[in-house]
C-alpha cells in the first residue's frame, strides 16, 4: 500500500511537470502578440508606389532619394523630423533608435539610422526638414555662407590629417549643422546682432587657427624630410591650408558667422 502511494505521486509530479512544460510555449506566444500589437501598422500606398523625394543632390557627391511610401513611414517612426522644437543634430541623432512596425503582410520590420551611411543619410533627413520649417528662400544666402564656412573647417582639418572616412561623412552631415544655426538665427536674431565691433574677436580667432595649423604643420613628417618630393607635398599642403583660412577670412563678416563656425569647430574638430 505504502509503495502504491509513493507511486501515485511520482505519477502526479509527473504529470504536472507536462502540464507546466507544455504551457510555457503558450506564454511565449502571449507575449510576442501583445508585443506586436503595440506596434504601428504601416503599409505602403500603390499609388505613391513610382513617387520618388529628392533629399539632397550635389555634383560629384551620391544624392539621397527616397520614396514617398519610404518617407511616410520615415515621418511616423521619427517624430524628431517634424518636431515643433528642434535640438542640435547631435542630440536629434542620440535620441533615435530602432523603430519596429508591421507592414500590409502582417510581418514585423524596422527602420533605423544606426549606421555610418545611417548618420548621414539621417543628418540629411534633418536639414530636409528643417529647411523647409526655416525657409529656404528666405534664408539662402546665410546657408550658402555657411555651407561654405563649415566646408571650409572640415576640409582644414582634413588637409591636417590628410585625410580620413571622418571627414567624408562630415561634408554631408555638416548640412544638419547648417539648418540648426539657421533656426538659431530665426529663433532669437537679437542675440547676434550686437552692437560692438566684433571684428578684433575674429581677428583672434583667424590668429589662433593659423598658429594652430603653423604647430601643426611643424610636425608634418613631410616638411622634416630633405628629399625634394617631400618638400613638394608639404608646400602643397601648405598652401592648401592657406586657401580654407582664407575662406573663412572672406565669409566671416559678422558675428553670427564668427559665433558658429567657433561652434561648429569646437563641436566636431577639437
Amino acid at each position: 500500500m505504502k509503495n502504491t502511494i509513493i507511486l501515485l505521486f511520482v505519477f502526479l509530479g509527473f504529470l504536472a511537470g507536462c502540464q507546466k512544460t507544455k504551457q510555457e510555449p503558450s506564454k511565449v506566444k502571449i507575449s510576442e502578440k501583445k508585443e506586436t500589437a503595440c506596434l504601428p501598422h504601416l503599409y505602403n500606398d500603390p499609388k505613391l508606389e513610382k513617387e520618388k523625394i529628392l533629399i539632397y543632390a550635389e555634383e560629384g557627391v551620391d544624392s539621397l532619394i527616397i520614396s514617398r511610401n519610404e518617407l511616410n513611414k520615415i515621418e511616423k517612426l521619427f517624430p524628431v523630423f517634424k518636431s515643433e522644437f528642434h535640438s542640435n543634430p547631435e542630440e536629434s541623432y542620440a535620441s533615435t533608435s530602432w523603430q519596429y512596425y508591421i507592414n500590409e503582410d502582417g510581418e514585423k520590420e524596422d527602420l533605423t539610422f544606426s549606421s555610418e551611411a545611417g548618420e548621414d543619410s539621417f543628418c540629411l533627413l534633418y536639414s530636409y526638414y528643417l529647411k523647409q520649417k526655416n525657409g529656404e528662400k528666405k534664408f539662402k544666402t546665410e546657408r550658402e555662407t555657411l555651407v561654405q564656412l563649415y566646408r571650409a573647417v572640415n576640409g582644414l582639418y582634413e588637409g591636417l590629417n590628410y585625410g580620413g572616412t571622418y571627414f567624408g561623412h562630415q561634408h554631408k552631415r555638416l548640412n544638419a549643422s547648417v539648418e540648426y544655426s539657421i533656426y538659431q538665427l530665426a529663433k532669437g536674431k537679437e542675440y547676434f546682432d550686437k552692437k560692438y565691433n566684433f571684428q578684433k574677436q575674429k581677428d583672434l580667432y583667424i590668429k589662433s587657427l593659423m598658429q594652430y595649423v603653423s604647430d601643426e604643420e611643424s610636425q608634418d613628417p613631410y616638411n622634416q624630410e630633405d628629399s625634394r618630393d617631400s618638400k613638394e607635398k608639404g608646400s602643397k599642403r601648405a598652401k592648401q591650408l592657406q586657401e580654407k583660412i582664407n575662406v573663412l577670412q572672406k565669409l566671416i563678416t559678422n558675428y553670427f558667422y564668427l559665433n558658429q563656425v567657433q561652434n561648429f569647430e569646437i563641436t566636431y574638430y577639437r
